[in-house]
């Protein structure tokens, strides 16, 4: 089965501008998205459904407006929401498959997931894709973690979900976890990482590896305290590894473009020169000649970089490159 990434960018991301994302924002960069074969996107208040309603800051727009405003965008991408239930409540979840959301994400801490039963309970009652998230999933040992995924899994939701809620698991520490879901039951494991300790991505490579067949990710990596792992990165990592990605690289960079249009600052992102770099194994030495060539003659820069890496990734010339980018050109 091939990896889902399901995009958090509008959701987790909201926690880093004061959950101030516009419904102009998501129509911008949602346009983007769905045009790049985008099939999952997240949408809402950092803290879910009614969290305005529960005291928590108010976000730019309402529950209502994002998931109006992603069904308006999506046609090809389905959309959703998260939820927690102890901010909201039935209402909200009808509310959200009243305008076309086609997932939600339940969550709560590990250690009070329980009260997460009749909601996961009303959101399959209404049709929706039901993913079970478990909010600081390593604080359990493992015998108690089985316990509880043996529990969750009698609830038949599509995935249960690890939030690496601070950012401080390990890959061992991640594929043991995907594994344990695995062993004790039907719902598919999933994986959403944090970055403070720089391993989002090597715990979300270990998930997938592990059996994980869902996994969060954000453009730039913007998300709550140290960033999530983020959506280009991963989507390079897993084509290079030939973990069949529903997402492609080569087809982020306008996405990318879209952000920086929709005038949203990303303060974890790398370059995305960089991450072209990583992936095709080529030396920063050469990126301002690739940049250049690829701009002259019309080309797509992950295009060019790809043929260069299959070519003559050690020390190319400026013609050289300046050749490969012409021929391409021209086709």
């Amino acid at each position: 089965m091939a990896v889902e990434l399901y995009e958090v960018f509008f959701r987790d991301g909201s926690y880093v501008l004061d959950f101030g994302f516009t419904k102009e924002q998501l129509r911008t960069v949602g346009a983007a998205m769905e045009a790049a074969g985008f099939r999952h996107v997240e949408v809402g208040h950092g803290y879910g459904l009614g969290a305005a309603r529960a005291g928590y800051p108010a976000a730019a727009e309402s529950d209502e407006t994002y998931l109006k405003t992603a069904s308006q965008v999506f046609n090809n991408c389905a959309f959703g929401p998260f939820f927690m239930p102890n901010v909201g409540g039935d209402d909200d979840i009808s509310m959200a498959a009243d305008c076309g959301a086609k997932f939600i994400s339940i969550g709560n801490n590990i250690t009070q997931i329980e009260s997460a039963g009749s909601s996961v309970a009303k959101a399959k009652s209404l049709g929706l894709e039901t993913t079970v998230c478990l909010m600081k999933a390593y604080v359990l040992p493992e015998k108690e973690f089985r316990q509880k995924v043996s529990v969750l899994q009698s609830w038949e939701p599509d995935y249960i979900m690890i939030m690496d809620s601070a950012g401080n698991m390990t890959p061992d520490e991640t594929a043991n976890r995907v594994a344990i879901i695995n062993e004790e039951g039907g719902s598919r494991p999933g994986f959403h990482g944090h970055d403070n300790l720089s391993l989002a991505a090597a715990n979300a490579l270990a998930a997938v590896k592990s059996g994980a067949v869902r996994i969060d990710s954000s453009l730039g990596g913007l998300g709550r305290s140290g960033g999530n792992a983020a959506t280009e990165t991963l989507a390079a990592l897993f084509q290079k590894e030939k973990l069949s990605s529903t997402l492609s690289f080569d087809d982020l960079e306008p996405v990318m473009e879209a952000v920086r249009k929709a005038k949203v600052d990303l303060p974890y992102a790398k370059d995305f020169t960089d991450i072209l770099l990583g992936f095709c194994g080529l030396h920063s030495s050469i990126a301002k000649s690739l940049n250049e060539a690829a701009k002259r003659h019309g080309v797509k820069r992950a295009a060019l970089y790809e043929k260069l890496a299959e070519v003559n990734p050690v020390n190319p010339t400026e013609e050289e490159i300046d050749g490969i980018a012409r021929k391409m050109g021209a086709k």
